[in-house]
C-alpha cells in the first residue's frame, strides 16, 4: 500500500466511440471528488488518469504501463476548494512518483448489454473479434507468449464490494459479471491485471485491478447518480483485506 494514511485509486474514462456521440466513462471519472476523507481509516486519494484512453489494443498496454509506472504526470492534478489546482508539495509534478494502489477502469455498457451497471471480476485473453481504430486486433499469440493465462482475475472481492453497494443504492439495478464484453473494456482489465506478472517490480500489485460498467445513461441526474455509486464502490474496494495487505490473493 501507498502509505498508512493513503490509498491511491487510479481511474481511467474514455472517449466516445463507434455511434455512442456521449461516453458516461469519461463524464463520471471527471466527476469523480479528488479524495474521498474517512473517520478512523485511510484518505481515498482518485488520481484521474489525465488522458482520453483512445481504442487501439496497443494504447489499451500503453495505458497499463503508465498507470503502474506512477508517474504523476499521467494524472490531472486535485482541484482545491477555490478552483485552483496543484500538485503538491510545491514541486514540479512531472517529477513525482506515485504509488498506485487499485486501477479502477470505467467503461459504458454498449451493444445489447443491459443497461445496469456491471463490476466484473475476469478478463479473457483471446477471442477478440473486433479491430482497434487502427484496424489492429488483439494479439493473442504474442500474450500467450509472454505467459499470460487465458483469463486473469482481480484479487478485490467484488461481489463483497458490490454488496454494500446494493445496501446504499437498492432500488438501482446493478450486477457482479464474468461477462465484460469481450471488447476494449474487457482487455483494458485484462492488460491491467497483465502487467505486474510481466515485471517482477510490481509483483505486489498483482490482481489490484477492477472493472465497472456503467449504464449508457448521461443526464446531469444520470451522471450525478453514477458518480455517487461509483465512489461508493471505491470507498467498499478499500476496505477490503486486500487493500492493506492483509488478504491472500492465489494469482
Amino acid at each position: 500500500m501507498s502509505s498508512q494514511d493513503t490509498f491511491n485509486v487510479a481511474v481511467t474514462g474514455n472517449r466516445p466511440f463507434l455511434e455512442y456521440p456521449v461516453n458516461t466513462s469519461q463524464l463520471v471519472r471527471d466527476a469523480l471528488p479528488d479524495a474521498i476523507d474517512r473517520p478512523n481509516k485511510p484518505i481515498i486519494r482518485i488520481l484521474k488518469y489525465d488522458r482520453d484512453t483512445i481504442d487501439t489494443y496497443a494504447d489499451v498496454r500503453q495505458v497499463s504501463r503508465e498507470i503502474w509506472g506512477g508517474n504523476s504526470s499521467f494524472f490531472r492534478p486535485p482541484v482545491h476548494t477555490d478552483g485552483s489546482s496543484s500538485s503538491g508539495n510545491g514541486s514540479s509534478q512531472s517529477n513525482d512518483h506515485v504509488e498506485i494502489d487499485l486501477i479502477l477502469h470505467l467503461g459504458m455498457v454498449a451493444f445489447d448489454y443491459p443497461q445496469i451497471f456491471s463490476f466484473e471480476t475476469i478478463a479473457r485473453r483471446d477471442g477478440y473479434e473486433l479491430p482497434g481504430d487502427d484496424g489492429k486486433p488483439v494479439d493473442s499469440q504474442e500474450l500467450k507468449q509472454l505467459g499470460l493465462p487465458d483469463a486473469l482475475v482481480t484479487a478485490f472481492d467484488v461481489e463483497a464490494a458490490w454488496r454494500k453497494v446494493k445496501e446504499q443504492f437498492p432500488d438501482t439495478p446493478s450486477t457482479v459479471s464474468k461477462d465484460a464484453g469481450h471488447y476494449f473494456c474487457e482487455f483494458r482489465l485484462y492488460s491491467s491485471l497483465a502487467e505486474p506478472l510481466l515485471d517482477e517490480a510490481l509483483s505486489k500489485k498483482r490482481g489490484r485491478s477492477v472493472f465497472q460498467h456503467l449504464p449508457e445513461r448521461h443526464s446531469a441526474e444520470d451522471i450525478a447518480l453514477a458518480t455517487k455509486i461509483t465512489t461508493a464502490y471505491i470507498t467498499a474496494l478499500a476496505d477490503d483485506p486486500i487493500a492493506n495487505g492483509d488478504g491472500v490473493f492465489n494469482h
